[in-house]
């Protein structure tokens, strides 16, 4: 019998990332019920953010229609890049800042569409590798992809979390260029006291930083 995944026997260090719409199901339950109009919705969502972050040289695993799931090859190296972990926030928070445009774009859709607002969440870990019979690209499994995708939900609308995994790694470099505050815990094993795992907003500094974004990509997507 054929195996649907085959696991290549390999692992990695490295930063992934999830991206959720916000209350998808509600939207596209009760707001919009035309099934042309929801393949635009999601279209509008999936697109743009698998085009940011293939320009921050992030890898798109997978997408599941309200959410993408990517990762930065790049903070795989044996020695810790940092450049590489900036881009993991650039990243990020370019995703936030081009929301208004995102949302224009789909109210110019005819009769208009909701807006859009997503969480977006990222951490550091070990991952396995696998690859599918039905692609050609790599998957990833294991407790850091499943922490990403669990401490998304600590995240404000339109804004960006990142685990304590992560937090550990970059605190003492990136002080100066982002704000970094807890803003709660994951309950790995629902105990109140044992495996609280912490989770950290981050926001820039630079006052200036979603105006540069919204110029550089407001011609581009």
């Amino acid at each position: 019998m054929a195996e649907e995944i085959s696991f290549t026997g390999g692992s990695r260090n490295c930063c992934i990332c999830f991206i959720d719409i916000v209350d998808s199901t509600r939207i596209t339950t009760i707001e919009i019920t035309h099934p042309q109009k929801i393949t635009k919705y999601y279209s509008m969502f999936i697109n743009t953010m698998a085009a940011i972050a293939r320009n921050f040289d992030a890898t798109v695993i997978k997408n599941t229609g309200d959410s993408v799931i990517y990762y930065f090859p790049k903070t795989a190296d044996s020695s810790i890049n940092m450049s590489a972990f900036k881009s993991v926030f650039e990243c990020g928070l370019t995703m936030i800042s081009v929301n208004p445009i995102i949302n224009a774009k789909l109210q110019k859709e005819e009769e208009g569409l909701p807006n859009l607002s997503y969480r977006i969440s990222a951490d550091y870990g070990r991952v396995e590798v696998a690859r599918s019979l039905t692609s050609t690209g790599e998957d990833l499994f294991g407790s850091t992809v499943n922490l990403c995708s669990k401490i998304n939900a600590k995240a404000q609308p339109n804004g960006m979390v990142i685990g304590n995994n992560l937090y550990q790694i970059i605190k003492s470099t990136f002080g100066d260029d982002y704000h970094f505050n807890k803003v709660g815990v994951y309950s790995i094993d629902n105990s109140y006291n044992h495996h609280q795992y912490s989770v950290y907003s981050i926001v820039s500094k630079d006052k200036n930083s979603d105006d540069k974004k919204l110029k550089l990509y407001k011609n581009i997507l």
